[in-house]
C-alpha cells in the first residue's frame, strides 16, 4: 500500500509544484513508545464527534502520544528549528524541514505512517485507500518563530510527485507551556468564509485531524506572540488517495481564501505563485516536445 510503480505515477499536467529534496534516514527512540496500546477504544469514542464536527469534520485528541515523547520531541527540535530559513511574504511567515532533526519526532511520524495509524485513521474519516507519503512533502516538521501567521487557506490538491490526492492531515503540537497570549490558534472557517467555528491551541500533546477539500478553509492568521528563543512547533503528517474525494475541484492559483477582515490583497496569490505556475508550462512544455521526439 506505501509504494507506487512507475504505471501509477501521474501525467505531467498533474504534478503542481517543486519537488522536495530527498529525506534521510529515521531511527526510532529508543526507549519510548509511540501509539496507544488501545487505538480501537479511541476510534469508538471520537468518530462520531468527527463526523458531527463543526464546520467541517475533524478531531481533536488529546494525549494520543506519549507525554514524555512529546516532551523529547519539543526538546530536541526548539534549537534546530530556529535556525531553519523561514518563508516570508504577504499570505505567510513560516519555516518547515521534511526531517526533524531528533529521533523523537521522527518515530511520531514513523508510527503516524504504520499500517496500524493508516487503518485507524480510514475508519475515523471514512476515507478508505489512505497512501501515506514517505517524502514528508509539505509535512514533517513546521515552525512559526515569533510574528509567523499563515492566511486563511485551503490545502493542495494533488501531490506535486506522484500525482495522488490530497485527502487527511494530521498535526502534532510540541510546544509546552503555550501561553494564551502567544496566539497561534490553529483556525477552523466555515464554507462560506464568513467566520471561524473553532479555535485549536497548539498545546504540547494535541493532535489535529481533518480532512481537506475545497472548502475546508483554515490558517494561523493571527502573529505569533511567543517571546524570543520560542517559536510554534507541530510536526505533520499527509495522507492520499489514488482517486479524487467526491467534491474534487480544481481552484484558481492566483484568487485566495481570505477572512472578512483581512485587506484586499491578501485575496490573491503570491508573486511566487506566479513564478510557479511559469515554470510549470514551461516544465510541461518541454516534456511534451521531448515525448514527440523520442
Amino acid at each position: 500500500m506505501n509504494s507506487l510503480s512507475e504505471s501509477q505515477l501521474p501525467d505531467p499536467e498533474l504534478i503542481e509544484f517543486d519537488p522536495p529534496s530527498p529525506g534521510g534516514t529515521w531511527t526510532a527512540h529508543p526507549t519510548l513508545p509511540a501509539l496507544p496500546a488501545d487505538l480501537t477504544a479511541i476510534l469508538e469514542e471520537h468518530r462520531g464527534e468527527y463526523e458531527a464536527a463543526s464546520p467541517w469534520p475533524h478531531v481533536v485528541l488529546d494525549d494520543l502520544f506519549d507525554p514524555a515523547l512529546i516532551a523529547t520531541a519539543e526538546r530536541e527540535e526548539l534549537e534546530p528549528s530556529l535556525a531553519l530559513e523561514v518563508e516570508r511574504n504577504y499570505r505567510k511567515i513560516k519555516a518547515e524541514s521534511p526531517e526533524p532533526n531528533g529521533p523523537a519526532a521522527r518515530q511520531i511520524l514513523a508510527s503516524i505512517h504504520s499500517d496500524e495509524f493508516i487503518a485507524f485513521l480510514e475508519e475515523l474519516t471514512g476515507v478508505s485507500g489512505l497512501i501515506p507519503d514517505p517524502t514528508h512533502y509539505w509535512a514533517g516538521l513546521h515552525v512559526n518563530p515569533p510574528g509567523a501567521f499563515q492566511a486563511l487557506h485551503r490545502d493542495f490538491r494533488v501531490h506535486p510527485i506522484t500525482g495522488l490526492f490530497h485527502r487527511v492531515n494530521v498535526l502534532v503540537y510540541l510546544n509546552s507551556d503555550w501561553k494564551k497570549e502567544y496566539a497561534g490558534e490553529l483556525e477552523l472557517w466555515r464554507k462560506d468564509k464568513s467566520a471561524c467555528e473553532r479555535q485549536v491551541a497548539p498545546l504540547a500533546g494535541k493532535t489535529a485531524i481533518f480532512e481537506t477539500g475545497p472548502l475546508a478553509f483554515h490558517g494561523i492568521p493571527e502573529p505569533i506572540a511567543c517571546p524570543p528563543g520560542r517559536a510554534r512547533l507541530s510536526l505533520a503528517a499527509i495522507f492520499y488517495t489514488k482517486e479524487p474525494p467526491p467534491n474534487d475541484r480544481k481552484e484558481s492559483h492566483f484568487f485566495r481564501p481570505k477572512r472578512p477582515q483581512d485587506p484586499w490583497y491578501m485575496g490573491f496569490g503570491t508573486f511566487g505563485d506566479g513564478v510557479n505556475m511559469v515554470k510549470r508550462i514551461l516544465e510541461r512544455r518541454s516534456a511534451t516536445r521531448n515525448n514527440a521526439g523520442g
